[in-house]
């Protein structure tokens, strides 16, 4: 089933109340307008009042001077006998009439000797009220939609602000509460190693062991990585892959697969080693994860130039369906296999966030290659040399 956009939803609640808000100020402002118009209608027919007889009194139109009225008088054939405004009429056939920014009232005059004229008289009506009174009303509209939006918004939002604040408490109170006794299980069986004889069960609890202690890791850096500031440092990529691998040996031998690494010497990266740390163990871990029985994982590590060098790791597992939704976030292609769906979004994200180019080739039942470009630390190389000078 499909459900619409919640943009969609946003778009129609504006929609709505802007136009619940609208509706009003449209009538307040129509009620605006026709006041401005019964003014100028008013105030026109006073002056006709006070200028009409004057005007009519001798045979030559004695027309008052004014800069607010403009007179035209028309004859009984509605020729033009006196001009002083400026719109041109087809016809003659209305009393009040509205030309921005003029209305124009006509009045039929009849004289006594029975003479028939037309009186039409333009006054220009004061806008100034009515852009005031819709500038206050848009004003008055946007606040009214801003406010209503955002508690619309709010309320929508505040039970899964909730839900995020208790879901955040309880990882780390559950981070927290995980980290001492998986420190002292790791503390014993390395006692247990060194002093019992190595047996298949306690190789398992190392396998075991190991894999929760990565998934802790990756919980706590997913929770902890908008926090805290993940200084960058010098680090010798070879002896710290070297590391990983060797860490990864139990889980790998319990799975019956097998780490073949190539590792070439002195590779110097430039990098924070926990998000080093979290790209490596990622890898290495769904490699053996998804890899087939007895299966190889190819361990490569070798420069490339004199900028940058190359990690591959490849495995002979069921290969990755859709990589792009094994990226995002909380995705997991088999369910079977268990997991967060976090590790290869976390990946992604550190590599963009320290320039590593990163790249996935798979194919279904033949295995995946993952393939990362590390720059080179350029002052380690600049120490050599000036160590070698002296």
């Amino acid at each position: 089933m499909l459900y619409p956009k919640p943009s969609i939803f946003i778009f129609i609640y504006t929609l709505v109340v802007m136009l619940l808000f609208c509706v009003p100020s449209y009538f307040a402002l129509s009620s605006t307008i026709s006041e401005e118009k019964y003014k100028a209608t008013q105030e026109i027919l006073e002056w006709i009042d006070a200028n009409e007889a004057s005007i009519f009194k001798e045979e030559r139109f004695n027309v008052p001077s004014s800069v607010r009225f403009h007179v035209d008088i028309y004859d009984y054939l509605h020729q033009k006998l006196y001009s002083d405004i400026d719109t041109s009429f087809e016809n003659l056939d209305f009393k009040i009439k509205v030309i921005y920014p003029h209305l124009y009232y006509q009045k039929e005059v009849k004289l006594h000797n029975g003479d028939l004229f037309y009186l039409v008289v333009a006054i220009k009506i004061n806008y100034t009220k009515i852009v005031f009174i819709t500038t206050v009303l848009f004003f008055i509209v946007l606040f009214l939609v801003f406010l209503m939006s955002s508690l619309f918004v709010n309320s929508s939002v505040y039970p899964y602000r909730k839900l995020q604040k208790y879901m955040n408490d309880f990882f780390n109170d559950a981070m927290h509460e995980l980290k001492t006794p998986l420190g002292v299980i790791n503390i014993n069986l390395e006692l247990m190693s060194k002093t019992l004889p190595p047996t298949k069960h306690i190789q398992r609890i190392k396998a075991a062991t190991k894999q929760m202690q990565m998934t802790y890791e990756d919980v706590e850096y997913y929770i902890k990585h908008n926090k805290v500031q993940y200084n960058k440092e010098v680090v010798n990529l070879s002896d710290y892959l070297s590391s990983r691998v060797f860490f990864f040996e139990d889980i790998a031998v319990s799975k019956s697969i097998s780490l073949v690494p190539h590792i070439e010497d002195n590779l110097i990266v430039y990098i924070n080693k926990i998000e080093l740390q979290r790209i490596l163990d990622n890898t290495l871990s769904n490699a053996i994860k998804y890899s087939f029985f007895k299966g190889n994982i190819a361990i490569d590590l070798s420069k490339k130039d004199e900028n940058s060098c190359v990690l591959t790791i490849q495995d002979e597992g069921q290969g990755i369906k859709d990589i792009y939704k094994a990226l995002r976030r909380f995705e997991r292609e088999d369910s079977v296999q268990g997991g967060f769906g976090l590790g290869l979004n976390i990946v992604q994200n550190i590599c963009n966030k320290n320039d590593v180019d990163f790249a996935i080739q798979s194919a279904e039942n033949k295995g995946s290659t993952f393939i990362y470009t590390f720059k080179l630390d350029k002052k380690k190389l600049l120490d050599s040399v000036d160590k070698g000078a002296l």
